[in-house]
């Protein structure tokens, strides 16, 4: 069974912003050797949480989400997200008493930085004056003193990280690395059924037309042909200008049919099936010709545009504007069976998978450019990123080689399959979008476990951690 690490120090750490300021500290929740934590910082955290979880797509402002219970012990989503932000914050005290063990101390320079932000923020925010900046924190149990604070504990934190682990993590290794990879990271891919199409505009032969833009994103005058690929006809588009056309091959069915020695005029192996040339009638276009059996013949008409010059565009028409037309509710009702039949079909066999995007998928572009390799997430990453949050969830509740189809009201389907992790894949610079926190979630990671023996020297005011929770607070994006 893969460890579960919930990075709940992670997010808490990243979330700190350097802050000060003067007024009340608050009442102390928490104290950890040399450091007192008052029960403002822990509002000012769970507010923190409460933005990411609204950036997320959550209804945060709603009293039901709250009350949503979320396991057999009757732990409300309330419960569970006040209960994780405090734990953080605990293992974040711990570390502050290994801070303080380690004999380090903040340099004034950073003490410095930290009030010339708060002075900035009383400029900018405060429009001068402390009285409105604490206002605006009041929202989220904090003011001016409780932000300096936290800034305060993020120094620390970031010197004690330093410490321990060198510049950016310099003193971990790349074994170490891996096996963090090896033990908390998951693999997917997933494919779009879209619920939309773009209606676009089509040239006589059936075949879309492509626009190039210029630099600045605005359509060019004419439509690029591929004059390099495409034979030239003696046909002009509407400017008159020479169309070129690469004639594809035709569109024999591979997966069906029996390939013969004999081929056809193109040099294509022609492919019977019971007999017959076995065309495949649903990705060619007949023509009027039959070959030698009395079948129609089918094939691919592709006009060859120029993609290398220019940013290929799929706009409606020559002004730019892009058609969107929905499916109808029948038709969806349809799509979701073909993305049934996927589902079922490619159980355990993620070439098969693969191949299905690369026929069927309508965002098979975003996985050509982002996740060539496919999709990598650790435990809570992409909290504040609505469709990644959820391609996270979901694919860290399957099995290696299960397949599972989410509804996704804007989009359609997606089709997700949890696959198998590939050795080394945080080093390739093609999956590089996916690993920019790695160092950092290790590093944050060996902390927590370091912290852990000076948890018991933790002390908490059990009393005051009772009267707070994560609904008394505002969302909060910026503090």
């Amino acid at each position: 069974m893969k460890k579960k690490i919930i990075p709940v120090v992670a997010f808490l750490l990243a979330a700190l912003l350097l802050l000060s300021g003067c007024a009340s500290h608050g009442k102390t929740l928490i104290e950890a050797g040399n450091t007192e934590i008052s029960v403002n910082v822990f509002q000012l955290y769970l507010s923190r949480m409460k933005g990411s979880l609204k950036s997320a797509g959550n209804d945060v402002n709603n009293q039901e989400f709250w009350d949503t219970y979320v396991g057999l012990d009757n732990q409300t989503q309330s419960d569970y997200y006040t209960h994780q932000v405090f734990e953080g914050l605990r293992q974040i005290a711990a570390a502050l008493v290994l801070y303080d063990e380690l004999g380090l101390a903040l340099d004034p320079a950073v003490t410095e930085e930290i009030d010339l932000w708060i002075e900035t923020l009383i400029e900018e925010v405060g429009e001068g004056s402390k009285s409105q900046l604490n206002s605006v924190l009041s929202a989220y149990g904090a003011n001016i003193t409780v932000l300096r604070d936290a800034a305060l504990i993020e120094a620390k934190i970031a010197q004690l990280k330093t410490h321990l682990y060198g510049e950016d993590g310099s003193l971990i290794s790349d074994v170490v690395k891996e096996q963090f990879y090896q033990d908390t990271y998951y693999r997917g891919q997933q494919m779009l059924i879209a619920n939309y199409y773009h209606d676009h505009a089509k040239d006589k032969d059936g075949a879309t037309i492509y626009y190039l833009t210029d630099g600045d994103g605005n359509l060019t005058d004419r439509i690029s042909y591929d004059k390099e690929k495409g034979t030239a006809t003696e046909e002009l588009d509407e400017k008159g200008d020479t169309v070129y056309r690469k004639f594809g091959s035709v569109a024999y069915d591979t997966k069906n049919g029996t390939a013969a020695e004999e081929r056809d005029e193109n040099g294509d192996l022609i492919y019977y099936k019971d007999g017959k040339i076995a065309y495949d009638a649903k990705n060619g276009k007949a023509t009027e010709e039959t070959d030698k059996n009395g079948d129609t013949v089918y094939r691919k008409w592709v006009i060859a545009y120029d993609s290398k010059n220019g940013a290929v565009k799929y706009y409606y028409d020559a002004k730019g504007n892009n058609k969107i037309a929905y499916y109808t509710t029948e038709e969806m009702a349809k799509r979701l069976l073909a993305a049934e039949k996927i589902a079922e079909e490619c159980k355990g066999n993620a070439a098969l998978f693969e191949q299905y995007m690369a026929e069927f998928s309508d965002n098979i572009e975003f996985n050509e450019k982002y996740a060539p390799n496919g999709m990598y997430f650790s435990v809570g990453t992409y909290t504040t990123d609505d469709v990644f949050y959820t391609f996270s969830t979901e694919l860290a509740k399957l099995e290696i080689g299960d397949l599972a189809i989410l509804k996704d009201s804007n989009a359609g389907y997606y089709v997700i399959m949890r696959t198998e992790l590939d050795a080394g894949a945080w080093q390739q610079e093609a999956n590089a979008r996916w690993f920019g926190t790695l160092t950092g979630l290790v590093m944050e990671y060996m902390l927590q476990q370091r912290a852990a023996e000076y948890l018991d020297r933790v002390v908490v005011d059990e009393a005051l951690k009772e009267t707070v929770d994560i609904t008394m607070v505002d969302a909060n994006n910026y503090y």
